[in-house]
């Protein structure tokens, strides 16, 4: 008796009330859409709920969450819930049962691999919730970096900024979440992407997020990117300085700084997995070609602060690292 008294109060818990109303919403958007304010509301007390909530609880619900949600992003959420979303697709995974983290995202895949131009909505919410799911689980999904990388290039392609801009923030997710400890394919792939279709895109916001793929691949170490990559980047980075917009200005000053620090500090340099062990270089003279040198130009004498700021910033963190390896 007792035991069915307190299986019932579990079932009966904040979260569980809440994951029903969800699938509620879910259910009835075949005869009306879902409301955003509504469903914004429901899911900030989703998330919060998650938090507090004791693992046996999450875990008699957690399926029936997950579906729920995916099903919302599928719907062609707005972005600020398909955000909230995501987030909440990644607490419940994390505060759960972990192991269905390799499904979730392999579902989340195989629909941005089939979608379609006409549903831009759709797979702009799958793509933010795949990116959600590489910062907090990276490191355990690394096998399918790759292909996300290849799903990064097909959505590039679409006509919506805001799908382009998604795209980029997946990716830059991803390699943040790998800590450049996935396959050299992918990140030479990954570069490639970014320096041939993202850092050139007609919107700024896209332009943005290419420059903070690139800042991304610096911090943990610019796996695959050999002195010669790493000298081309910067030397095109400083032309991206000329940017009429400030905040593109300022986005590629940071990458830069960062680029640049791991370019003079060879031990920081990540040789990935798949690619034979190629010595660290120190780039000779990078401080006054890529620092000094460019920036006496009138034109551009004002992003300079950004970019030493974001070399000093960078550098320490390259030095900390360095030791804490050694």
């Amino acid at each position: 008796m007792a035991r069915n008294y307190v299986r019932d109060s579990i079932q009966l818990s904040r979260f569980g009330v809440l994951v029903a109303q969800l699938e509620s919403i879910v259910a009835s958007a075949a005869h009306k859409p879902p409301d955003p304010l509504l469903c914004f509301d429901l899911l900030s007390d989703l998330i919060s709920a998650v938090d507090e909530e004791q693992k046996e609880s999450i875990l008699l619900s957690q399926r029936k969450c997950e579906d729920a949600l995916y099903s919302l992003l599928v719907l062609g959420a707005r972005r600020p819930v398909r955000h909230l979303t995501s987030v909440a697709m990644a607490k419940v995974i994390l505060n759960g049962d972990g192991i269905s983290i390799y499904s979730r995202a392999s579902s989340l895949q195989g629909f941005l691999a089939d979608g379609k131009k006409s549903d831009a909505q759709k797979v702009a919410g799958a793509a933010q919730c795949l990116g959600e799911l590489y910062r907090y689980f990276g490191r355990r999904i690394l096998s399918g970096i790759l292909e996300t990388t290849n799903i990064v290039a097909k959505l590039l392609k679409f006509t919506e900024d805001y799908v382009r801009q998604e795209a980029l923030h997946m990716l830059r997710n991803a390699l943040d979440g790998s800590e450049g400890s996935a396959s050299s394919a992918a990140y030479v792939e990954a570069f490639r992407i970014i320096m041939r279709t993202g850092v050139g895109d007609k919107s700024l916001s896209v332009r943005i997020a290419a420059a903070r793929c690139l800042k991304a691949f610096a911090n943990i170490g610019g796996p695959s990117l050999g002195i010669g990559e790493l000298e081309n980047c910067l030397s095109y980075y400083v032309k991206a300085l000329e940017d009429p917009e400030k905040s593109v200005r300022d986005a590629f000053a940071e990458a830069l700084g960062a680029l640049l620090a791991l370019a003079m500090n060879p031990d920081a340099q990540v040789q990935p997995r798949g690619k034979g062990h190629a010595i660290p270089k120190k780039l000779e003279g990078g401080l006054q070609k890529h620092l000094a040198t460019p920036f006496t130009k009138e034109a551009i004498t004002a992003v300079v602060s950004p970019v030493f700021l974001s070399y000093s910033n960078a550098n320490k963190c390259k030095s900390l690292y360095t030791q804490t390896r050694g």
